[in-house]
């Protein structure tokens, strides 16, 4: 943790700091420790039952062991600290409703004691929480007939999920979905969530009246499940490039002025660490993939945010223009306006700034429309063709002044990205960088002391550059005319996605300076796949892909290089702008070959007793988390007798067996072996409430039975007890079960099912040749106190085994005539470094690329568990799951000229 802040303070990243103790996270038990959800008499969450607490001070013990733990860590990295620092604000608890629909659940005392051990470790950072939506929990009341027991945290925040996919959506835990059912999301749904978000907030009362409009959690995607038949690409497609940014501008037009993202990079499950809600790929559909890659969705909302950046002093503090008919901008296309505000902090003669916040959700989804400028009197004062997509967004800056006080943007049809100054004090230049129109014109009206012009630019043009000046009245000099200019570059929406600015928001104890430092750039960049500045040692990074060769490099100060820029450019000396060229480098490949091989020896592993509650009940008293066996598998052998007549005098074949079943009840994969022979598999899984292997919630485990027909072969290959009763032929048979539970659950909001049971609960053979109790069971698994990690064992006790490996010709497979469970691996060298690409350092010529990580494909109906270096990296299900691509992050890959092969191992069944 102290390194990973000491990164963040390295690159300039502010940290919201969220340790819990829940976390939630799509992670088992919620982020809680196994050894402690294994204590049943602690009440994790202190849940009494579903939708009911019941303060536990034994479980709040080790919460604030907990806390005494890792808060000083992070207490090293406020910035309230006065030595630079990353962390703005410290987290309590996640989701911990005070109430829902005025129904009382949370705990105040809960709150108080986390709050008070934060500020006993020396955190004196605001403290804040997270609703699960807005329902006012834990604000700090100004009523002083507020009663005793109530607990306010410094900041209110609530999370906001907005769009979900149909599998995911609320009435699908009731109704079940098609697996296959994904259609496009219905607008009227953001508009119903977030249009009266900020008076909902508001209406809370005390101190929500004046705090910022905070969210902890504003949807950046979604998380996807077992059994569904779509991918991750398929939900980033339902949601769509502009789905981010859609949220950005929605929540800022609500005047939300604080907001973290979940997710902006999802990445993976590493081992078995996820819940039942999700497999090994957490990609979520985020801005960045999992395999690291900036999505389009990440390229649109940088746009966006870089706006807010660079007009921070404008959009600090906001007033909603409430009435349509106050508004100074009217649309020719219906549902295309979210709202309008005005800036507080930013006015001149002309009144405030205002922004207009744009949004297509047309009925007719058509891209072009006009606006339409008004004056104060409701008058028509231009009309300035707009390009916006459907279900796309942005603010649309309009009765803003230049530092040229002649020089007044009345309204801008297109989106202006980045603002920023350039020059002496008394030849400073303003530079704004401006969207292309896709389609049509692109327009922008300015006005002087005496009519409106509009801006435009032709449809057709890849970039133009825009210089307006004007020259200032009644300032005298004793130069040339004192006459600030303001320089539009306009750039085409692909060149765009390349944008790449670095702000030097380190934090300062000068407020003044920060406050200055964080609206104006120091480099822009575009033309490459990325782009990275480092401000210590002052050096750009650029890395692209194939397709790019000029890097286009804007700076603004004199301290951003060592060594000034030189060189003229395609906008004149006027501007501090340089283009460089991109070299590309080549593409790596790995090819795995020279495979060995081993088998699983169940009946060397370490078993023990599996008892039954009681004499006769066909269900187990102990299930996988009472023997800490909760990561992976958790493997279960039984015997059992059956007695047949055997082969009569004088004949040739036996009687024919009569038929024997497996009766069982378990969580959540089954694979059978009878005799080493497969018989069968099967999944408990459930994507809606109240059914057995229920992802969340109650699971109702005296359902979900399944039975496999023990085949002929299968017992045949029975041993056979000698001195049996003469006539018959009396048979030990052994059945491994090899159970697959895909986690705990994680006890969201108010639901107390982390103790769900998994693994085998009830199993019995029948058959009228099944000898009466001859039945026996043994378990064995990994336990995972012993482990450092607890969520890195595929749950075999021999799968770091050293011995029994043989070298074969063939390629991982699963042999049907081959029972049980078998290991394949492999080595290889890794890359030279990251794959593909090709790249730029300035200064200097040292190339760097585009980091695109190593991805193992697997196909098939078996299961698999890969690991890589000693790490378990994925989880592989066959149809159970959708994903089929296993990536090996750069990080877990020894590169070529290292010294060390990568060793790479599956374990097939």
């Amino acid at each position: 943790i102290n390194y990973l802040l000491d990164l963040c303070e390295e690159i300039g990243l502010y940290v919201l700091a969220a340790p819990g103790p829940y976390i939630c996270a799509e992670t088992q038990a919620g982020g809680f420790p196994i050894w402690l959800a294994a204590m049943r008499d602690i009440r994790l969450r202190h849940m009494r039952t579903n939708f009911w607490k019941t303060y536990d001070p034994e479980f709040m013990k080790y919460c604030v062991e907990y806390f005494e733990n890792i808060l000083p860590i992070l207490g090293r990295h406020q910035i309230t600290n006065g030595q630079g620092g990353c962390v703005l604000g410290l987290q309590i608890e996640n989701e911990s409703f005070q109430h829902v629909f005025h129904y009382p659940i949370g705990l105040h005392d809960d709150m108080r004691v986390l709050a008070k051990t934060a500020r006993d470790c020396g955190i004196t950072v605001p403290l804040f929480t997270n609703d699960g939506f807005e329902e006012g929990s834990f604000i700090v009341k100004d009523d002083p007939k507020r009663k005793k027991k109530d607990f306010g945290v410094d900041l209110y925040g609530f999370d906001k999920y907005v769009v979900f996919t149909p599998n995911s959506e609320p009435t699908s835990w009731v109704v079940g979905r098609d697996p296959s059912y994904l259609q496009e999301w219905d607008p009227s749904t953001v508009v119903k969530e977030l249009e009266k978000m900020e008076k909902k907030v508001r209406s809370f009362g005390h101190a929500n009246k004046r705090t910022p409009i905070f969210i902890p959690e504003l949807q950046g995607g979604w998380f996807n499940h077992y059994g569904i038949k779509y991918t991750y690409d398929a939900i980033y497609r339902f949601y769509g490039d502009d789905y981010t940014r859609l949220m950005l501008d929605t929540v800022f037009s609500q005047g939300c002025t604080m907001l973290n993202f979940y997710m902006f990079y999802g990445g993976t499950n590493w081992g078995t660490i996820g819940d039942p809600d999700v497999y090994t790929s957490y990609d979520y559909s985020a801005c960045i993939r999992e395999n690291g890659l900036m999505s389009g969705r990440l390229r649109n909302l940088r746009k966006g945010l870089l706006f807010l950046q660079s007009f921070s002093d404008i959009m600090v503090r906001t007033d909603a223009v409430l009435s349509s008919k106050l508004q100074s901008v009217r649309s020719s296309l219906d549902k295309t306006i979210s709202l309008q505000r005005r800036s507080l902090v930013s006015s001149d003669t002309h009144g405030p700034v205002e922004l207009t916040f744009l949004r297509n959700f047309s009925p007719q989804k058509v891209d072009c429309f006009d606006l339409f400028a008004l004056s104060k009197a409701g008058n028509v004062v231009t009309r300035l063709s707009c390009n916006l997509a459907y279900k796309a967004s942005f603010i649309a800056l309009g009765n803003y002044t230049t530092i040229n006080p002649n020089i007044h943007l009345v309204l801008s049809a297109t989106p202006i990205h980045i603002r920023a100054y350039s020059g002496s004090e008394r030849k400073k230049k303003e530079v704004w960088i401006a969207t292309l129109a896709e389609f049509g014109a692109t327009e922008m009206a300015s006005a002087d002391d005496k009519d409106v012009k509009v801006v435009t630019i032709p449809e057709g043009a890849k970039h133009a550059h825009v210089v307006l000046s004007s020259a200032v009245t009644g300032v005298e000099v004793d130069e040339a005319s004192f006459n600030p200019e303001l320089h539009i570059i306009f750039l085409d929406k692909a060149t765009l996605s390349t944008l790449y600015c670095y702000y030097d928001n380190r934090h300062s104890d000068d407020t003044s300076k920060a406050a200055v430092a964080a609206s104006q750039p120091k480099i822009v960049t575009w033309g490459s796949y990325n782009a990275y500045y480092n401000p210590h040692t002052k050096i750009l990074t650029a890395d692209s892909i194939e397709s790019q060769t000029e890097l286009h490099v804007l700076t603004f100060g004199q301290d951003s290089f060592p060594h000034p820029l030189q060189g003229e450019t395609i906008y004149g000396p006027k501007l501090a702008h340089q283009v460089f060229p991109l070299k590309a480098n080549g593409t790596t490949t790995t090819n795995l070959q020279n495979w060995e091989i081993r088998r699983t020896d169940f009946g060397a592993l370490p078993w023990q007793d599996c008892p039954r509650k009681s004499k006769g009940s066909k269900w187990f008293k102990n299930v996988q988390l009472d023997y800490h066996f909760t990561s992976g598998h958790i493997l279960y052998r039984g015997k059992f007798m059956t007695r047949e007549r055997d082969v009569k005098d004088g004949s040739t074949t036996a009687p024919k067996p009569r038929e024997v079943w497996l009766k069982f009840n378990m969580r959540h994969r089954i694979t059978a072996f009878v005799n080493g022979v497969a018989i069968g598999s099967h999944m408990v899984y459930s994507r809606t409430l109240l059914s057995p292997g229920a992802k969340v919630g109650h699971d109702p485990i005296t359902f979900g039975g399944h039975k496999f027909l023990v085949p002929p072969q299968a017992l045949s290959a029975g041993i056979t007890q000698l001195g049996a009763e003469a006539g018959y032929r009396v048979q030990e048979h052994e059945i491994i079960l090899v159970i697959d539970s895909v986690g705990l659950s994680r006890m969201p909001f108010v639901i107390d099912d982390v103790r769900n049971p998994r693994g085998l609960l009830s199993a019995n053979v029948q058959g009228k040749s099944v000898v009466k109790n001859s039945e026996t069971w043994q378990v064995t698994g990994v336990d995972v106190r012993n482990l450092d990690m607890v969520h890195s064992s595929t749950g075999f006790p021999d799968e770091h085994q050293k011995h029994g490996w043989n070298s074969t010709p063939s390629r991982p497979h699963v042999d049907p005539n081959q029972g049980g469970v078998h290991w394949w691996r492999t080595h290889f060298e890794g890359p030279p470094g990251a794959l593909s690409g090709s790249g730029v350092t300035l200064p200097g010529d040292q190339s760097v690329t585009a980091h695109i990580p190593l991805c193992l494909r697997i196909e098939g109906e078996f299961s698999a568990m890969i690991i890589l270096n000693n790490v378990l990296v994925g989880r592989y299900f066959g149809s159970d799951s959708p994903q089929h691509d296993f990536y090996m992050m750069d990080g877990l890959v020894h590169k070529a000229g290292s010294g060390q092969l990568n060793e790479l191992k599956l374990m097939i069944y």
